[in-house]
């Protein structure tokens, strides 16, 4: 029970330097916050026993910090593909173990393309990971999503009204 709370606890730092690392007003900072926070949810899982959710987010660090540093997103989320077969090959117990693997995936796409794509990727790929965050215990990980899911839920219901808004008001 003392390390279930415990991992509770460091998914609650985790998504907390998550949330500080988008008040940085230098991506440096907003990119170290974000690295230390996926340690703190690398450690996470691993107290939770959710191997699957542990290597995925070690790949999406990499894969994250690469789009950063260099200007090649697609030719990085295609090299990353035989990755997540791998990954999602030698995790598997449970079709569950397979969410964070699409989820990921999903995600490294979307984030390659518009913004648009990539809300409603990030609606998929939150989808997905709050069931995997349900199934290991992952109690942070659950209102985390959900929270995300909200949020780009808002992003299309404002962006659609935004839309519309100027269309009224170009033809007055």
């Amino acid at each position: 029970m003392h390390i279930f709370i415990f991992a509770q606890l460091i998914g609650l730092i985790s998504w907390s330097l998550l949330v500080y690392s988008y008040y940085k007003k230098d991506i440096n900072n907003i990119l170290k916050y974000q690295v230390i926070g996926g340690i703190f949810e690398i450690l996470h899982y691993f107290l939770l026993g959710a191997f699957s959710g542990l290597v995925v987010v070690v790949l999406e660090l990499i894969r994250d910090f690469s789009y950063y540093k260099t200007k090649h997103d697609k030719y990085i989320f295609i090299i990353s593909l035989p990755v997540y077969f791998f990954i999602g090959y030698y995790s598997y117990n449970h079709i569950i173990d397979l969410l964070p693997v699409a989820a990921s995936a999903i995600d490294g796409y979307a984030l390659t393309t518009k913004k648009k794509i990539a809300v409603i990727g990030s609606i998929i790929n939150n989808s997905l990971w709050l069931l995997y965050d349900l199934y290991c215990g992952s109690l942070i990980g659950v209102i985390a999503e959900i929270i995300f899911i909200m949020s780009n839920l808002y992003i299309i219901w404002h962006d659609k009204n935004e839309i519309k808004n100027k269309k009224i008001i170009n033809s007055i």
